[in-house]
């Protein structure tokens, strides 16, 4: 763990300026930051949206600045888009944020190549990233929640606290709503099924199907895709949700009509690539080194609600911006960890399976 007292005065001041500002922060700059020099261009793909804007204004435009390099982005992380690409020799992602069972799969089709840490650790104390998320051919981007909420109008902050409350249709009675797809719903079925969560791992493929279908009944719509659940919540579309922290925490503080609980939340990595035939990969290091940095981290874990690698932030974020964070060391004691080998490992046999249990009315 990170001395927290030594950095505690240049980190707090650094978290004022990174919510003051709505430039993005500049980190660092006193540091001699000439190794990070390079020309020509790095292709980014990210999941797009805000989350990448923000992404631009506190890391990739600074970056440029400092190393000369532009950078862009493009969406969506794909690994079978990527395996072709290396397969006819035209990689266009240098960076890819890549989820954790992404990772896994494209690791063991050796679509990867591996994180130079001597670049990051010149820039950054070994001993503030968090060592879980440093893998060989990852480093952590952001990890993103998965939360409990619902419809305060209706349950004000008495809202369902367990996943088995969540599916108490006789307690808690409204509209409820589940992200199509297998991830995170074994989770959520299996804990609404009343496994405790520490229990899940490795999951029972035909019991988490048995508890879908018991679950399947009571979800009144499935998301497609995440960007939905901002306009389901705003409309008053759905009164029960298992949602995205990030848009909960939205339009709960635009609207005040949602809350949430970090119980039993479901947690995901993501983690830094670099593509083995990326055209810029020796670039893309450099710019992975300059994002480990604590000030950028500190600005990113301002901006939006994710846990992020260099731990040496938590110890400066304001308290109530801190509660809201899934890495807080309370919310993070009551979450559940997606095992990111184990859906590597059974994601092939799930999908299909999965596909036509949902098609089925």
């Amino acid at each position: 763990m990170t001395d927290f007292t030594t950095r505690r005065g240049f980190l707090g001041g650094t978290a004022a300026t990174a919510l003051a500002l709505g430039a993005g922060l500049r980190p660092g700059l006193a540091q001699d930051y000439s190794a990070l020099k390079g020309k020509g261009s790095l292709v980014v793909c990210t999941w797009g949206g805000h989350y990448s804007d923000e992404m631009q204004r506190i890391w990739f435009d600074p970056f440029s600045e400092v190393s000369g390099v532009d950078v862009s982005t493009t969406s969506l992380p794909d690994m079978a888009k990527l395996e072709v690409m290396e397969k006819v020799g035209n990689v266009e992602w240098d960076l890819v944020d890549t989820e954790g069972t992404q990772m896994q799969l494209a690791i063991e089709k050796g679509l990867l190549q591996p994180i130079d840490y001597d670049m990051v650790f010149s820039l950054v104390p070994k001993e503030t990233i968090d060592p879980k998320v440093a893998k060989d051919y990852g480093i952590g981007s952001v990890a993103f929640s998965t939360v409990i909420a619902w419809n305060s109008d209706l349950f004000g902050a008495e809202g369902p606290q367990t996943w088995t409350e969540w599916a108490d249709t006789e307690r808690f009675k409204g509209r409820r709503a589940l992200y199509a797809q297998p991830r995170p719903s074994f989770e959520i079925a299996l804990m609404a099924a009343g496994v405790p969560p520490e229990e899940i791992y490795p999951i029972d493929i035909d019991a988490a199907f048995e508890a879908l279908d018991a679950l399947k009944p009571k979800i009144d719509l499935w998301v497609q895709k995440t960007s939905q659940w901002a306009v389901l919540m705003q409309n008053g579309e759905v009164d029960l949700m298992g949602s995205s922290l990030a848009r909960t925490l939205e339009e709960k503080k635009r609207s005040g009509r949602i809350d949430f609980t970090f119980n039993e939340s479901i947690v995901e990595q993501s983690y830094w690539t670099i593509p083995k035939g990326a055209p810029g990969g020796a670039e893309a290091q450099k710019l992975l080194a300059w994002m480990m940095q604590p000030e950028g981290m500190l600005a990113y874990a301002s901006s939006l609600p994710f846990v992020v690698a260099n731990t040496a932030i938590y110890g400066d974020i304001p308290a109530d911006m801190q509660e809201q964070l899934p890495g807080f060391p309370a919310n993070a004691a009551r979450n559940l960890q997606i095992d990111e080998a184990w859906w590597a490992a059974n994601t092939a046999e799930v999908q299909p399976r999965w596909l036509d249990w949902l098609s089925r009315a």
